[in-house]
Order: C-alpha cells, then structure tokens, then sequence
C-alpha cells in the first residue's frame, strides 16, 4: 500500500467514525498536512512516513456528554474491526484504537462541545 492510499484509509475511517458519533453533522477535516517524517528533522532530509489527520465533530447547542460521545466512538470503531481501549482522566475521555498499524485516538471533555478524532497511518517508506 502507498502512503497515498494509506492516508485515504485514515480519513475515510475517521470521518466515517465522527459521523456515527453525531449523526446529523458533517464533520470537518481541521488538520491533513500531508506526509511526514516524525523521527526527521524538519529540513526535508528525511523521505515522508507517515500522515497524520484530525477530524472535528459535534452539537454546538447541545450539551457535552463526553461519556456517550467516547462510548459511541468505542463501540462505531469495534464494529469497523478496531481494537479499542476506553480511559478518563481527570474529565478528559478518551478512546485509543488500533488496526493494522494505523492508530486512532478519540478526545471529549465535558466543557467542550467538540468531538476530536485524531489517526497515524502506519509508516510507510
């Protein structure tokens, strides 16, 4: 697979996850910068391996229930075949989720109406 396809995968997993967790609202792609060498410096030396996407979703006029947000994304990752892992920490919810070398990890806090969903493609190079 090329890191081209593999970056399609992510962000066709991500959006579609942010979907079932707030069905009714389109969600945003808020960051794609393309390729990147996490273990290079940032001086073009070193050949692009992975991508990394986030993903924001979420009822503005709603109020946040981080609890359901995570355990819908938990349960919407597990039906597309992700190993996934649920924690809260200090009012942060959380889910971490693994397939195939690619990594996702979901983000809801109870102040904050929005929903982040944030993946890593494997490395690729």
């Amino acid at each position: 697979m090329t890191l081209t396809e593999a970056r399609e995968v992510l962000r066709t997993e991500l959006l579609a996850v942010a979907a079932a967790v707030v069905p009714g609202q389109t969600p945003v792609v808020t960051h794609d910068p393309g390729p990147v060498n996490p273990g290079a410096l940032f001086d073009g030396r070193g050949p692009a391996t992975i991508c990394s996407i986030t993903v924001e979703t979420g009822e503005p006029t709603a109020q946040p229930d981080p609890d359901a947000a995570v355990s819908a994304a938990a349960a919407a990752l597990a039906d597309r075949g992700w190993t996934t892992s649920v924690a809260t920490e200090d009012g942060h919810h959380r889910v971490s989720a693994s397939r195939d070398g690619y990594a996702i990890a979901v983000h809801a806090w109870p102040t904050d109406w929005r929903i982040t969903f944030t993946g890593d493609t494997p490395a690729i190079g």
